[in-house]
């Protein structure tokens, strides 16, 4: 559909046109006129739109490999954490580890949830998996094992926004002064380093294999053989909030 505004200014240019030009080439031109508003004027229009969104620009500018929000990455997390493409709140593995977000005992306790003298740490300290036999603190309300896997309260939501934050801190403190920012659009292993990839790779190999990886070039893995390079690739590019 063509405007009124944009049929007035057509009309104004036709006038215009016609005090200086031939006959049959005024006919030609405005038979162009027409086609381009009819034909073009949509596709323009959202193109303008698009290239005049400083957001957007910016956006693709600073990241042109963008993969989503905030909310994609934290479903694709748990849809590799747990497997699923409908990641279940109320779900273990073969070594204790609980929830959407596969939770161990050690970030827990760490986060104020729980507590136990006998933590399981990747085989260390003796113990060979989380057995969750110690005691839970009442932090939002969570009780027990099971009212973290029910995810009471929107629990493993909270906690892993905690648990982001507190490894972030943990990371910075552990690059002897240097800002995590200074590393971000650097390589590892032929990959781009990205926010989000070091809060997964975090996630995978806790904040000491991250500040690892960034200092020293040194490639961590989980209990299973999966390489920190893996999360830091699969996960790249997503938004987060310390962007």
């Amino acid at each position: 559909m063509i405007s009124p505004l944009n049929i007035l200014v057509l009309l104004l240019e036709i006038k215009l046109f016609i005090k200086t030009t031939s006959k049959h080439f005024v006919i030609l031109v405005i038979l162009g006129l027409f086609l381009d508003t009819f034909f073009l004027s949509h596709e323009y229009s959202y193109a303008a739109s698009t290239l005049q969104n400083s957001d957007y620009v910016l956006k693709i500018n600073q990241n042109p490999q963008l993969q989503g929000s905030y909310k994609d990455f934290l479903l694709a997390l748990a849809q590799r954490e747990t497997g699923q493409q409908n990641p279940p709140n109320n779900i273990e593995n073969q070594l204790g580890f609980i929830g959407k977000y596969q939770f161990g005992e050690a970030l827990l306790k760490d986060l104020g949830y729980y507590d136990t003298p006998n933590l399981y740490i990747g085989g260390e300290n003796g113990v060979d998996k989380n057995y969750w036999r110690g005691t839970w603190e009442g932090k939002n309300m969570i009780n027990s094992k099971q009212d973290f896997l029910n995810n009471k309260n929107n629990v493993q939501e909270k906690a892993i926004q905690e648990a982001f934050q507190y490894k972030w801190g943990l990371i910075k403190n552990q690059l002897n002064g240097r800002s995590i920012k200074e590393f971000i659009g650097q390589r590892r292993g032929n990959v781009v380093i990205t926010t989000s990839g070091i809060l997964a790779a975090a996630h995978l190999c806790g904040e000491g294999g991250v500040a690892k990886l960034l200092l020293n070039n040194q490639v961590s893995q989980d209990e299973n053989g999966t390489s920190i390079l893996a999360y830091l690739k699969e996960f790249g590019g997503f938004q987060t909030p310390f962007d």
